[in-house]
């Protein structure tokens, strides 16, 4: 990966999908390519979006399991601005029981979940976590505790 560089990152719509699956793809995009290099994390100039249709220059052929009514490429691409290498840390998560990284991804995903629909893999929990850091990943542990105690 290299300063200036143009990531492109492209799924098929078939018409069927509703604003709702469309929106959450174009909200992941930016975190899908930011991550997309092993050796750290991309600084990424604003997303473009383009929707593009078969026979289109550059357009693929359509995958035989593409098939609908309004069938079409959403591309989006970025510029590499930057790059953040990957820092080894040690992260908090480790110092946790089981029991409690398990309630911290439950509450990871329910509030996900209510905000955009969507669940959420251990993975991305787990970065959301740690993003938040020990602190406020301890509140929410009392709170839900607290909340079942009650």
């Amino acid at each position: 990966m290299k300063l200036g560089e143009t990531l492109e990152l492209a799924i098929w719509l078939n018409g069927d999908e509703t604003i709702e699956h469309v929106r959450q793809w174009k909200h992941d995009c930016k975190y899908i390519m930011e991550r997309s290099f092993d050796g750290g994390t991309l600084k990424l100039s604003p997303l473009r979006f383009a929707v593009m249709r078969p026979g289109d220059d550059r357009v693929p052929p359509v995958p035989d399991n593409i098939q609908g009514p309004d069938v079409r490429l959403l591309v989006v691409e970025a510029e590499v601005l930057g790059i953040v290498p990957a820092v080894v840390a040690a992260s908090f998560l480790t110092e946790l029981s089981s029991t409690d990284l398990e309630r911290l991804r439950t509450i990871t995903r329910r509030a996900h979940a209510k905000r955009t629909g969507n669940i959420l893999p251990d993975e991305i929990c787990d970065e959301i976590i740690e993003e938040l850091g020990p602190a406020m990943a301890m509140r929410a542990l009392r709170q839900s505790v607290d909340g079942a105690l009650h």
